[in-house]
């Protein structure tokens, strides 16, 4: 109409709001509501500020909100950093580490967390699992090996040769005895077992005089074998056995292995008709006549005399399950536990001396013997994957007390092996439990005993020595063999390791340092804080107790000199106490130096 006023005309991309053309579309619905949230609150605001007062406290009501806000914004921002370096992680097969706080509240809701990230605190010193396990041979590599353990070999056999053996039982339940250097002593020696059954169960002989093996199957029917073990020479080529001549080859041992049978036994029926399922069998050295020890199901403990007669029989446990496995300890003692106690049974009194230990939640997977401190001290693996030790005497009086807890470091459990001051933990994933998985990845982590024991700092830990990965190959068990297994000891270890899937056993050469005893830490680095005590307890342990003794000797030959000194010296006379030499009782020594004035004035009187 001629009375609108008339507007500049524009070019066809110009837009009259230049917001429009910064924002997204898809933005301008929450921008709008953004002022609309901005007016409502200019509205309560205005609604509410009546006076300078109640404007001020408005305000800071505003202004905690917005700073709760903020804090809670840092946080989605940290969530969204830490799971952006998970994503990282993962896709490049690299671990992340993370705070032991956070790790664990993401294993809550995934327990595979533990294998792409790292406990920041507790880091592995190292991940370099061919340094430490170089690989030998593989054995029995067309059988399926159920069982294996290594046979230790007295030093006359093993002169010349291996000091051990390694003992396979495979799926067929046949017996197979291998050397190191992966020549079959004994080959598919038929156990007896009956055809359909599996063996469930194989331990050895503990002495290294008389050598046997114990076959379990799914049955209960227990199966004892003898093994003999003879070494012979080798002629040489010159057909001598000597072999101190030249341009002959050095005489070589070879072994002959031969089993026989030696006696059947199984569990004795309930009287209730209660079906017992045998779950564990160790042999007990006593002479020349050990004894069979057998956990069942109903948490019983029998014992066999070696021709498999029974000899007694007791319970020591009311957990679901009975007893779940057996342990070897000192003398003809055996350590036994269950899913929520542990104690140590008498095989010659075949009784439970003292009250079993008790006091944890989740059940208890598998045992092991500190090696640091003989059978004092006993390791537990849980359920969730807690690591925990029991002391169990102190002084001469018995106890249970909770002493130490290993880095939480995983959620599945561990099988335990001991070595040398370390704590070797197998993941052991239960695949009926709630939140575990059986394809998790089994690695082998090296927990560092001294490490644990001197405390933790500020610093990151050195507690997991070791966390090694076999991958793509799945680790099922493994079993150890040392020497004598002190500090001085040099000789080579060995680790044969069983995996899933696969045919044969792997052994390794075993590369792990025996680790130093805990040192007391000074100030205020972990332990107990010490100060003045606990170095001079240092210094005593360094000290050795040769150099001690001799020192309290001279001591004490000293003093027995001088008091006999003393006691044949005169009593009596002049003052003081302690008198005086032989023959001097009456000496002056002032008239003395009188004596010597006078003469002398005599002398220059007469020159």
């Amino acid at each position: 109409p001629p009375d609108r006023p008339i507007r500049a005309a524009r070019a066809p991309g110009d837009d009259p709001h230049p917001l429009r053309r910064v924002m997204a579309p898809g933005l301008l619905a929450p921008a709008w509501a953004l002022a609309l949230g901005f007016g409502r609150a200019a509205a309560g605001a205005s609604a509410a500020c009546k006076d300078a007062a109640t404007c001020q406290v408005h305000v800071d009501g505003i202004i905690q909100r917005l700073g709760e806000m903020k804090g809670d914004m840092r946080g989605k921002q940290a969530t969204l950093a830490a799971l952006e370096d998970l994503r990282t992680g993962v896709l490049t097969g690299k671990r992340v580490e993370l705070p032991s706080a956070q790790r664990q509240h993401l294993e809550k809701g995934s327990a595979l967390i533990s294998e792409v990230t790292f406990d920041a605190r507790h880091r592995p010193i190292s991940t370099n699992a061919s340094r430490h396990f170089k690989p030998i041979i593989t054995l029995a590599e067309t059988s399926e090996v159920e069982h294996h353990a290594f046979l230790a070999l007295k030093k006359a056999t093993a002169k010349g040769g291996s000091s051990s053996l390694l003992v396979t039982v495979d799926a067929l339940s046949t017996l197979s005895v291998w050397d190191l250097n992966g020549e079959a002593l004994l080959r598919n020696f038929d156990l007896g077992h009956g055809e359909g059954r599996k063996v469930a169960h194989m331990s050895l002989s503990p002495s290294q005089d008389a050598h046997f093996v114990l076959s379990a199957d799914d049955l209960g029917v227990v199966r004892v074998h003898d093994l003999k073990i003879v070494a012979q020479k080798e002629k040489n080529k010159g057909g001598d056995d000597s072999d101190d001549m030249r341009g002959k080859e050095p005489v070589k041992k070879q072994m002959k292995v031969t089993a026989n049978f030696s006696c059947a036994f199984s569990l004795p029926a309930a009287a209730s008709g209660e079906p017992r399922k045998l779950t564990s069998i160790l042999p007990v050295e006593r002479g020349a006549q050990p004894w069979f020890v057998a956990g069942d199901s109903s948490g019983s403990i029998a014992v066999f005399f070696r021709n498999g007669t029974l000899k007694g029989r007791v319970k020591v446990t009311e957990d679901p399950g009975g007893v779940s496995g057996l342990l070897r300890s000192q003398g003809q003692m055996v350590l036994f536990y269950s899913s929520h106690s542990f104690g140590y049974f008498s095989a010659a009194q075949i009784d439970v001396q003292y009250p079993p230990c008790t006091g944890w939640n989740s059940p208890l997977v598998d045992i092991a013997i500190d090696p640091t401190n003989a059978a004092s001290r006993v390791v537990l693996s849980l359920s969730d994957g807690d690591i925990i030790v029991f002391t169990t005497s102190a002084g001469k009086s018995k106890s249970c007390d909770l002493t130490l807890k290993f880095p939480h470091v995983s959620s599945f459990p561990f099988k335990l092996y001991p070595f040398r001051g370390h704590i070797m933990g197998l993941l052991a994933p239960l695949p009926d439990a709630m939140g575990q998985s059986a394809d998790a990845s089994r690695e082998i982590y090296v927990f560092n005993m001294a490490a644990m024991e001197s405390g933790y700092g500020l610093a990151p830990s050195r507690a997991l020595a070791l966390q090694a990965s076999f991958k793509p190959k799945q680790p099922v068990s493994l079993v150890l063999t040392t020497g004598g297994g002190g500090p001085q000891d040099r000789s080579k270890s060995h680790v044969a390791i069983r995996y899933e899937g696969v045919k044969g056993v792997e052994i390794f050469d075993l590369n792990l340092k025996q680790p130093s005893p805990p040192k007391a830490a000074a100030g205020g680095e972990g332990g107990d804080g010490g100060g003045d005590d606990n170095s001079w307890s240092s210094w005593l342990n360094w000290f050795p107790k040769i150099g001690v003794f001799g020192i309290a000797l001279i001591g004490v030959v000293f003093w027995n000199v001088r008091k006999v000194t003393n006691s044949n010296r005169p009593r009596g006379g002049g003052g003081g106490g302690g008198g005086a030499p032989a023959g001097m009782e009456d000496f002056d020594d002032e008239l003395f130096r009188e004596r010597l004035r006078e003469r002398g004035r005599e002398k220059r009187a007469t020159e």
